[in-house]
């Protein structure tokens, strides 16, 4: 995913950003990640690693193998460990209450494990925030100011 983006102004190390959202993208909600409002316009603060002055214009966007992990971790870890979670809780009230409970203990479950997974993933989500791998990049400068 990459952003095309101006530079508005330039404080030491950060630089902050602006970018207009597309109309096509406007309810996806993955901008938001670039941004802080729900307007129009998105502010960024990455780090100024390209020399960058007030009204250049770049590209912002995250690392694709990033995006791919965290799509992974999202969406097939809680469906995995969900259907983990329903089979042993199937297997458990099998074994416990006999066949006409294992449904019900294996729905519990299932919904104990997803629940898990989700407060776990919200935990691990707070440490990958601070590594730089997935925090918004400056791709490349698309044009430079005169001044």
């Amino acid at each position: 995913m990459e952003k095309e983006a101006w530079v508005v102004n330039v404080e030491g190390e950060e630089v902050r950003l602006r970018y207009l959202r597309h109309s096509a993208c406007k309810n996806c909600g993955a901008c938001f990640v670039l941004g802080n409002s729900l307007g129009e316009q998105e502010i960024v603060l990455p780090k100024n690693e390209l020399d960058l002055k007030q009204g250049d214009r770049v590209t912002v966007g995250f690392n694709s193998t990033s995006l791919l992990r965290a799509g992974f971790l999202v969406y097939a870890v809680p469906l995995v460990l969900f259907l983990l979670g329903y089979l042993g809780g199937a297997r458990l009230g099998d074994f416990l209450w006999g066949a006409v409970w294992a449904e019900v203990s294996g729905v519990i479950g299932g919904a104990l494990a997803l629940v898990l997974t989700y407060f776990s993933l919200h935990i691990y989500d707070r440490r990958l925030r601070k590594l730089p791998h997935y925090q918004p990049q400056i791709t490349r400068v698309l044009e430079r100011t005169l001044s």
